[in-house]
């Protein structure tokens, strides 16, 4: 096993094993390259506001799915942020064709668009569910999975404490 943090002495690898015992308790901060398309998917979402909970790509076909949340203000900002057609203002689900655009936008962003047939957003209350074909990325799913930094501090402050200046 190649050390986590090396420090340089003479020729040296002087190892920490209190350093690697933190880290691999608490976690690396490396992301694999496997999963940079779900992580662009997430981004541009929360950009615009949503709570992402999963982004996968499945295993068979090139099919996305995607799972979000959103918030009184982001379905306000939907509504506001492009003028809708007539016959949109009196449809039942007023916010699922700008859904639609947004995701077809970020899509011709990151790479190839998105068919329009190939798109289908659902929505239950304040949650969305898009599927759509997409060529683009690697087979995985990204789920949302948030660790407080503040734990990570409280193990390291001893190592900080003991290798200072």
């Amino acid at each position: 096993m190649k050390p986590i943090l090396g420090l340089t002495l003479l020729g040296k690898v002087a190892k920490d094993h209190f350093l690697q015992r933190i880290l691999c308790r608490c976690g690396a901060y490396y992301h694999p390259g496997d999963l940079f398309y779900q992580e662009l998917w997430k981004q541009r979402l929360s950009q615009i506001g949503f709570r992402v909970l999963s982004v996968e790509k499945l295993w068979l076909h090139e099919v996305w799915d995607i799972r979000l949340c959103g918030n009184l203000t982001v379905q306000t900002y939907l509504l506001i942020s492009q003028p809708a057609a007539k016959q949109d203002l009196y449809a039942t689900e007023p916010l699922l064709k700008p859904i639609r655009a947004e995701i077809q936008r970020l899509a011709r962003e990151l790479g190839p668009p998105i068919k329009s047939d190939c798109l289908n957003v659902v929505r239950s209350g304040a949650y969305f569910r898009v599927t759509f074909i997409w060529p683009v990325g690697r087979p995985g799913r990204l789920l949302k999975k948030e660790k407080k930094a503040e734990a990570f501090s409280f193990l390291i402050r001893a190592w900080v404490r003991r290798n200072r200046n």
